[in-house]
């Protein structure tokens, strides 16, 4: 097979162009891979969304009038509402799609080995995001926010030893004016180690893909055009949201100023965080919170060791059901997280929560053995 034709300008004058553009363009990849293969794009694209809305908001925040400064952003500078709302969306538009591809790999087993590495650095990448995404939030100081990062410096103070020590120095003791401007050098910093650590994922998926037979076609133009598919729909959707549900999946409650005299009536952070909230709802005491967090997170962690299928075994019918039936039971603590407090809204996020550890800790080293035999 020919080899294509090297761009000759730009190879003359950067040949690092050229070698880039004949690696696009030689057929080196499988034909079928599916839409949902764009979404590590997507998710590096709306980084890069989020990095750039985010140095226009820095230049007029002000972590002393928090709530003041973001209400001049949307109402006195030029389309700081629109900067605003980009930011705003982006941040759900990235969970949205972090969480289509864990679920995604959940689902075709991706987390198998040789994908052992790939699948611990995007957990670990959901992890770094779940604390980067509730500093942005925190950064509002809006009513919620405020008595949110209130009721984690309290509890920061609560812990004792080394857990305590290092909330005390990252909050930097009781909650007062210099709280917001620390949460935000965390919040920068923090964001450009999940830029690292997104590029580690992305490496590593490189390393481990297996090597195509049959008919191989090039990145160029094949899967430049389903590339823009994919893209077009995700820009379609996040320009719904930006112009015409903005505050969808936020708790309204935040849209006034935070004050030390008035408490919401109901503290619920952005449907993004609200999974891992209403998990820790379920266990009393600040130690206990913390730790059955920590257990969720482990246990995404431990997916490719709690799996006993064989190394060519394919996913079987039983188990993508109850893939499907964890993304419902999601769903539902992100519903029931949300709602007002009740018995009712208790006793569902008790049992959404049993359901999330027994999926993982019974259900499928129960199941991905039996069908392996």
């Amino acid at each position: 097979m020919s080899q294509p034709a090297k761009p000759s300008w730009t190879a003359d004058r950067m040949p690092c162009l050229g070698a880039w553009w004949r690696d696009l363009s030689t057929p080196r990849l499988a034909p079928d891979a599916p839409y949902l293969a764009a979404l590590p794009a997507m998710i590096m694209g709306t980084m890069i969304l989020l990095t750039l809305s985010g140095l226009v908001l820095a230049v007029y925040y002000n972590s002393h009038h928090a709530f003041s400064a973001l209400q001049f952003i949307d109402r006195d500078v030029s389309d700081g509402w629109l900067v605003h709302e980009f930011h705003s969306i982006g941040t759900t538009m990235l969970f949205g799609a972090v969480y289509l591809y864990l679920f995604r790999a959940l689902y075709t087993r991706a987390y198998r080995a040789p994908g052992e590495l790939v699948w611990g650095l995007g957990v670990g990448m959901f992890s770094l995001l779940l604390l980067v995404g509730w500093l942005g939030y925190a950064l509002t100081g809006g009513a919620v926010a405020f008595w949110s990062v209130a009721h984690a410096t309290q509890t920061a103070g609560l812990l004792g030893g080394a857990p305590g020590a290092l909330a005390t120095w990252f909050f930097g003791g009781p909650d007062g004016s210099g709280t917001l401007g620390r949460l935000v050098v965390f919040h920068i910093t923090l964001a450009l180690a999940l830029f690292g650590v997104v590029l580690l994922h992305r490496a590593a998926t490189a390393a481990m893909r297996p090597a195509p037979t049959g008919k191989l076609v090039g990145f160029f133009p094949y899967y430049v055009a389903q590339y823009v598919a994919a893209f077009a729909v995700f820009a379609l959707i996040f320009a719904i949201l930006v112009f015409f549900a903005p505050h969808l999946g936020s708790n309204r409650l935040n849209l006034v100023a935070g004050s030390d005299l008035v408490v919401p009536a109901i503290i619920v952070p952005p449907w993004y965080l609200v999974p891992v909230s209403a998990i820790a709802s379920v266990m009393p005491g600040t130690d206990g919170a913390i730790w059955v967090v920590v257990a969720a997170l482990a246990v995404l962690f431990a997916m490719p060791w709690l799996d006993r299928s064989g190394p060519k075994a394919r996913p079987g019918g039983l188990f993508k059901f109850l893939v499907l039936v964890l993304g419902l039971d999601i769903i539902g603590l992100v519903l029931v997280g949300m709602a007002t407090p009740s018995l009712v809204s208790l006793i569902l996020t008790v049992v959404f929560t049993a359901w999330y550890f027994l999926h993982f800790l019974v259900l499928t080293p129960l199941v991905t053995a039996l069908e392996t035999e």
